[in-house]
């Protein structure tokens, strides 16, 4: 793997420091459309108020490991530069070997992505000026984590979460979005995606189980919220909170794709649906499970199939906000 290194020739993880000045490690999606104006604008601003050294993602999980090697080098923030699945990597390298570690470095985001959704709810914008202010106030927020174990596969190691996890459609927009070109765009090929998700997708049946409630029945959209928005804009969860310890479950049941285009509408306004067949509940922990194999998606991730077991990690993280 080849990583580049901003400052200096090296792909190891090393830096300078420069004594009172933050050192941040920034992980940035290599093949963002953005990362001209990563380079060009917010890369000047952030050198200015701190000690920053940027490492490239080349391929598939480079993130994951970056990220690891960075929570062992103590830098004081790491920086996901990218959309939400830039920022799951990131997280899932810096918890899969440090759940319960003490004194982790602040997370924090650049948003670069087509979709941005926790960007939304964190509020954190891609301005350089207010990225700039972010590293000079350097205050860190304690913020919730979902974390999913796949209950028939206990070899397979936990994924973290840090926005949304869901089943139904969700999943399915991620796997035609992965097979898609990119010759129009991403967020083209995210709409397109979308769209074509809406009138294919067909309502599978599916058993839900907390300690307080159950439910099941088919759905077309089961999501485990721990921030507000996904699909880009999508206000999947309007009351969900990033910190108070349990997730904001959202239940659309078999709900006619007619009748979904419309609630999506209030959704994208901050509003409840309102249908008999879409329900909000709160957990802190859930069971999630199908007679077929499933597949979940996570932060715009495909991360495996069910059933699964999500469990929240009460306020785990700070981030950078």
């Amino acid at each position: 793997m080849t990583v580049e290194v901003a400052g200096t020739s090296s792909g190891s993880l090393n830096r300078e420091n420069k004594e009172g000045v933050k050192s941040v490690c920034i992980i940035l999606n290599g093949i963002s459309l953005k990362k001209k104006y990563f380079y060009s604008k917010v890369l000047p601003a952030l050198k200015k108020v701190a000690n920053v050294e940027v490492h490239e993602t080349r391929s598939k999980n480079d993130a994951v490991q970056l990220a690891g090697k960075a929570v062992h080098q103590h830098y004081d923030a790491i920086l996901a530069a990218g959309g939400d699945g830039t920022l799951h990597q990131v997280l899932n390298g810096m918890l899969l070997h440090h759940e319960t570690a003490k004194n982790l470095p602040l997370l924090g985001l650049i948003p670069l992505g087509s979709g941005n959704d926790f960007a939304r709810t964190i509020n954190v914008s891609n301005k350089p000026e207010a990225l700039e202010e972010l590293l000079k106030r350097f205050s860190g927020k304690p913020i919730d984590i979902g974390k999913i174990i796949f209950s028939n596969k206990p070899e397979l190691p936990p994924r973290y979460f840090i926005n949304i996890a869901d089943v139904g459609m969700g999943p399915i927009v991620v796997e035609r979005l992965l097979n898609s070109g990119r010759a129009f765009g991403s967020l083209v090929a995210y709409y397109a995606a979308i769209i074509k998700t809406f009138f294919t997708y067909r309502p599978e049946e599916i058993m839900l189980q907390t300690p307080l409630w159950k439910w099941s029945g088919v759905i077309r959209s089961v999501a485990v919220a721990n921030g507000k928005f996904f699909g880009n804009g999508i206000g999947i969860a309007p009351d969900a909170v990033e910190d108070d310890g349990k997730f904001s479950c959202f239940i659309a049941g078999n709900v006619s794709v007619l009748d979904f285009i419309i609630q999506n509408g209030r959704l994208r306004n901050g509003k409840r649906a309102i249908h008999d067949a879409i329900e909000y509940r709160e957990a802190d922990e859930v069971t999630i499970s199908a007679s077929k194999a499933l597949p979940i998606e996570a932060d715009g991730e495909l991360v495996g199939n069910l059933p699964v077991h999500v469990t929240i990690l009460p306020r785990r993280l700070k981030f950078l906000c």
